[in-house]
């Protein structure tokens, strides 16, 4: 949480230097552009007072923005270095997690996702954020634009999905090799209702 100690610089960077491979992917290094992330962010307009989560938080580039809108933020960062920093820029009341964005446990009431999230994990983070049971009314997404064309075609059961702002590789730092779109995911009401059992005569 935002009230929690964080780690020293030195432990960070020890970790950061010892950490696998698989969790240095996790990480991801594409930042969006303060303009393109302020804007994004006012696409998706979170209400104020409600819950968002901006999972690969990075510096935090959304999640600064997300705090002017009076939501209430939980960044998660799996990059120790990335965390501490952005414990240290945000305003009360934000909480900052150093934890993954595949195992941290998500909100149990309703939440919002609006996240640039590394595009390595982006397929399971989708599955876990649609699963059977889960709290998200929507979520906005950064993804790969071929990535967002497979969700479009086939959304995750459940939700609708549609395109949002596309977005340039020039909007990032440095640039990644394709161009990108903002996945949006909006959960069908009434999605985990459970079906009336049908009696048997």
């Amino acid at each position: 949480m935002s009230g929690a100690r964080a780690p020293g610089r030195r432990a960070s960077a020890r970790r950061a230097s010892s950490a696998p491979a698989t969790a240095t992917r996790r990480w991801g290094s594409h930042e969006l552009r303060p303009g393109w992330a302020r804007r994004l962010v006012a696409a998706a307009a979170p209400d104020p007072g409600e819950l968002v989560l901006d999972l690969g938080a990075g510096r935090g580039a959304l999640t600064l923005p997300l705090t002017e809108r009076r939501s209430r933020v939980v960044a998660v960062e799996l990059h120790p270095g990335r965390a501490e920093r952005l414990r240290q820029r945000v305003p009360p009341g934000v909480t900052v997690l150093e934890d993954d964005v595949l195992g941290f446990p998500l909100p149990g009431r309703p939440f919002r996702v609006v996240s640039n999230p590394p595009y390595a994990v982006a397929a399971a983070l989708v599955r876990r954020l649609t699963a059977p049971g889960t709290a998200l009314s929507a979520a906005h997404l950064v993804l790969p634009r071929w990535q967002v064309n497979r969700y479009l075609a086939r959304p995750p059961r459940g939700f609708t999905a549609e395109v949002g702002p596309h977005v340039p590789a020039s909007a990032f730092r440095p640039p990644p090799r394709h161009e990108s779109a903002v996945l949006v995911l909006r959960a069908v009401p009434g999605r985990n209702r459970r079906r009336p059992r049908t009696r048997r005569r």
